[in-house]
């Protein structure tokens, strides 16, 4: 009986040993993990911080070599500095500057053709087959652009002030990052092209 005790002292022993060595195995891979996880984390932000610095870098850079840039308020709700890059736009010149601007108006909607159309010619002009409806590649596109009616003093006008509010929204949605003087000459340049034929207007310059 007292043999049979001394065994069960042993073997509940072993068995604690066991038992012991298992839970010491699981902390040590609870710790490992977490030793893992917080090298990965100390990883990833120094690398988020040097993305974001040579985002920085890059900008810099691409400012000193440019006139300036412009972007779309619309296009900054991207939270990667890195991929926010391509919504830079900048110019070498204000030529440049200008006529991007003018596609952005185009690109965004905020040109409104038909309504340029029928202030020129009237509602009862908006018809399937009208020059506004047409694409590039018809071939009686340049046959079509040609034959446009002239547009009377009065609906020019009318034209005109559609196009300010058009500029004016785009405005509103863009910011021009250049010298005080290159906005005013870019602002003032995108209202006189509201003063071209209707031909043009009613096109993308793209």
């Amino acid at each position: 009986m007292k043999g049979r005790c001394i065994q069960m002292d042993k073997n509940t022993l072993q068995m604690g040993y066991v038992i012991l060595l298992i839970l010491f195995f699981l902390a040590l891979v609870f710790l490992t993990i977490l030793y893992i996880r917080k090298r990965l984390a100390i990883r990833r932000e120094a690398t988020d911080q040097d993305r974001s610095k040579w985002a920085d870098e890059l900008i810099q850079e691409e400012q000193g070599e440019s006139k300036g840039y412009w972007l779309n308020k619309d296009d900054m709700d991207e939270v990667d500095q890195t991929y926010r890059l391509r919504y830079y736009h900048y110019f070498d010149n204000i030529d440049e500057c200008i006529h991007d601007l003018i596609v952005e108006m185009y690109d965004c909607g905020f040109v409104r053709t038909e309504d340029i159309f029928v202030s020129a010619y009237g509602e009862d002009a908006l018809k399937p087959d009208s020059f506004i409806y047409m694409t590039d590649d018809d071939p009686d596109f340049e046959k079509a652009k040609a034959a446009l009616p002239p547009v009377s003093e009065k609906n020019q006008k009318k034209i005109y002030d559609l196009w300010v509010s058009y500029v004016e929204e785009l405005l509103d949605r863009v910011e021009i990052h250049t010298t005080q003087a290159n906005q005013d000459i870019i602002k003032d340049a995108l209202m006189v092209y509201g003063r071209k034929k209707i031909g043009i207007l009613l096109r993308s310059p793209e």
